[in-house]
């Protein structure tokens, strides 16, 4: 299984003060069945409490989620920069989810090498503390 950020997603998480830890426990919610919203198509909006704001002042995300395959976290926004997706964001992220749904493992980790893909820190096979 595979847990990711995508390139651009990555700057964005370190400009908002976006933690790998805090990925980790949204991945740990998920996995036990806790989402905001499911998008379609593999999408799926998770909001992220930050730090002494709280869930409603955090930010909110958008993973792509393939059952024992992946989970990639491609997009995100702050509720103060915008209340919700665009439809054209929304038709961009369902164009990177039809990739992401055919992208062999072996792909995967050739862009993990070239850091279009940058694995979640803390999410290494047997480490209790997120699993």
């Amino acid at each position: 299984m595979f847990y990711l950020k995508t390139k651009y997603f990555a700057r964005w998480a370190s400009k908002e003060g976006v933690a790998d830890s805090l990925l980790c426990e949204a991945i740990r919610e998920f996995e036990s069945g806790l989402c905001e919203a499911s998008l379609g198509d593999y999408l799926f909006k998770k909001r992220i409490a930050l730090p002494g704001r709280g869930k409603s002042g955090g930010v909110r995300t958008i993973l792509f989620y393939q059952k024992g395959k992946k989970l990639i976290f491609c997009f995100g926004f702050s509720k103060n920069q915008q209340e919700n997706l665009s439809g054209s964001e929304l038709k961009l992220l369902n164009k990177f989810s039809d990739i992401f749904q055919n992208i062999t493992d072996e792909a995967v980790i050739k862009d993990i090498k070239h850091n279009e893909f940058i694995e979640i820190s803390g999410r290494e096979e047997g480490n209790e503390k997120y699993n």
